[in-house]
């Protein structure tokens, strides 16, 4: 969980209103922000939320705070207002660093406090969900100092020189990533382009090499600075906006007048955007989740106290959300906030009029049993996470990437995607136990996930069984043989079909169809993979030993 430093006094002229220790403590808890730390008027506070980039900051935990305590309520309404100022992206930039979102915000009055607030604003949103500057970086300068247009294009590292914030010798673009500070800690993010991003001025003043280091000339933030220029750089258009949104509208809570900018590349888009989304909830569901039995007036008074906009339409809700509300994605989400605004403390717990007798289920039994038959065949079961990632579901396993879930703000990139097939856990366990004894004999029965449209989350989960063999001859005919057997104890037939998948070996892989007679007909549906794993996905994996495995759809194959 990311924490921040806040001060008191800052926080109680945002939300002109004096705290008491406790009083502050207790508020700060509804906003899911918990206090670690005060001394005097420097408060660490701990986001509980990760999703929550609005409140990264002071001026967005006093947004939340003031809808709490009845200081402000509904949606904040700052106005965007229309100008002339242009960035121009060079087409070169698809190959570094693709997309840029930008705005300006005038008449500031800047201090120590407020600047120090920015920065960490700046250097929290860049770690997370930036990924540490990978996925998105920001800029922020002066915007007095700046020539119009702005062009956003690439330069060859030894082809342009300018000084980087900090220092104040001119450096090539090849030579920052190798002296600066900033270019140590980020230049691998670069280091396999042949040229680097950069964002120049009409007059050719270097503003930025983003993701590295801004200018001293005009990337520095100072008291006397009134009127600055934002801009976020990536590879994700919507995480860029919802970051450059964060930002703008932390600004706009300290009285800056926002100003739009065009970005214009094959075509021209206006940012910032604070476009909202819509959801309609009835009361019936809020009060089926939470257990009670809240009136309209009731329920509406809760949204508007979390800023939501909110229209009565029968007795239902249309539900205007905030931009920067980008963690509401369900009506469960906006349900959530309801019973935050009720108060956790305010609910009763009530005991269960009905009774029942516990059981175990059908599916649980045909685990245990499937595990048992592979136990006795000397297979030792693991356990492995479903969380996963890119790499290792499609660039180790040799196939290109098809739809898969990914985590929006994953905390680390080792889990930053929901598995949607076993094999790539399983060789992951190889490679973590080679120095291990061989033969290594293993199985999982565990849970994947797809994209599915046509559900309400937009995803299907599955169970799977996948049972592998590694050693020095293991092939092709010891996995059937596991298979053949597995088939005979659960009374089912099936066929072996030839199949060509890039993961394993060609002349060596088979689709599983499980054969289904009834009412006199005959059925065949693939339920499963056979096959040795490739060479080139052996290497990929770091295994020492060959392996030889078998996926199958549980669910399908132990319900027939």
């Amino acid at each position: 969980m990311p924490t921040i430093e806040i001060n008191k006094k800052d926080l109680e002229h945002l939300c002109k209103k004096k705290f008491s220790e406790k009083t502050l403590i207790e508020t700060l808890e509804l906003t899911k922000v918990s206090v670690e730390k005060i001394e005097k008027d420097n408060i660490t506070v701990k986001i509980e939320d990760t999703n929550r980039a609005d409140l990264l900051s002071v001026e967005g935990i006093a947004r939340a705070v003031k809808g709490i305590i009845g200081k402000e309520s509904g949606l904040v309404n700052f106005k965007i207002e229309k100008s002339n100022f242009l960035v121009k992206v060079n087409p070169k930039v698809k190959k570094v660093r693709p997309f840029t979102v930008c705005a300006v915000i005038k008449n500031l009055n800047f201090s120590e406090e407020i600047i120090e607030q920015l920065i960490q604003l700046q250097e929290k949103l860049s770690e997370t969900f930036g990924k540490k500057r990978k996925e998105a970086a920001i800029g922020v300068y002066d915007f007095d100092k700046i020539k119009w247009p702005i062009k956003y294009t690439t330069y060859r590292p030894d082809s342009l020189s300018f000084t980087p914030l900090g220092l104040v010798e001119k450096l090539s673009l090849k030579r920052i990533l190798e002296k600066h500070e900033k270019g140590q800690t980020y230049g691998h993010l670069l280091k396999d382009h042949k040229e680097y991003p950069i964002f120049i001025d009409a007059e050719d003043n270097v503003l930025s090499m983003p993701p590295i280091i801004n200018s001293d000339y005009s990337g520095k933030v100072t008291k006397k600075t009134k009127n600055i220029f934002i801009e976020v750089s990536g590879f994700n258009r919507e995480k860029l906006n919802h970051i450059l949104n964060i930002i703008v509208l932390a600004l706009a809570e300290r009285g800056g007048k926002i100003y739009s900018v065009k970005i214009r590349d094959k075509r021209t888009i206006t940012t910032p955007d604070f476009t909202t989304k819509i959801r309609k909830i009835k009361l019936e569901e809020i009060n089926s989740l939470l257990g009670l039995d809240l009136k309209i007036k009731e329920a509406y008074d809760f949204l508007n106290k979390l800023r939501y906009d909110v229209r009565k339409k029968d007795s239902s809700f249309i539900v205007d959300i905030p931009c920067y509300r980008q963690d509401v994605i369900h009506n469960v989400d906006l349900i959530e906030d309801i019973a935050i605004a009720y108060g956790y403390k305010n609910f009763k717990p009530i005991e269960p009029p009905i009774y029942t007798i516990g059981s175990v289920l059908e599916e649980t039994k045909q685990k245990r049993k499937i595990s048992e038959i592979l136990i006795g065949l000397g297979y030792q079961e693991i356990l492995s996470f479903i969380l996963s990632n890119k790499k290792e579901q499609f660039e180790k396993m040799n196939i290109k990437p098809s739809s898969f879930l990914e985590i929006v703000n994953p905390v680390s990139e080792t889990f930053s995607s929901l598995r949607k097939s076993l094999i790539s856990s399983i060789l992951k366990f190889f490679s973590n136990n080679t120095t291990k004894d061989f033969p290594q004999k293993i199985f999982e029965i565990g849970k994947v996930l797809e994209p599915d449209q046509k559900k309400e989350n937009k995803s299907k989960e599955e169970t799977k069984l996948c049972i592998a063999t590694s050693h020095a001859k293991a092939n092709f005919t010891e996995i059937v043989q596991v298979l053949d057997y597995l088939m005979k104890k659960q009374n089912l037939e099936y066929k072996l079909e030839k199949k060509e998948h890039l993961s394993f070996i060609l002349g060596r892989t088979a689709e599983i169809k499980l054969i289904i007679k009834k009412d006199k007909k005959i059925q065949e549906r693939t339920v499963g993979i056979i096959g040795e794993v490739r060479p080139k996905v052996i290497d990929k994996w770091n295994l020492r030993m060959p392996v030889s495995l078998l996926e199958l759809d549980f669910d399908v194959l132990f319900s027939v």
